[in-house]
């Protein structure tokens, strides 16, 4: 399948600890270039059906630094 940037983007960036700098994160700005690359509405863009294993909440310890 073929899908933007051949890379799985991420939902939960807005609830992510290190969500802000995540260059996986789904923007309004990774959606409008997707939306670009494809030449219309609805780019194929994949997703994760859950949080990721980087997914750090914001309550949480992150026990990686």
């Amino acid at each position: 399948m073929i899908c933007y940037k051949d890379k799985t983007f991420c939902t939960f960036h807005l609830l992510c600890k290190n969500g802000s700098g995540c260059d996986r994160a789904l923007t309004p700005k990774v959606i409008k270039d997707a939306k670009m690359w494809w030449g219309k509405d609805l780019a194929p863009i994949a997703q994760y059906k859950d949080p990721p294993e980087c997914f750090v909440r914001f309550f949480e310890i992150d026990v990686c630094k």
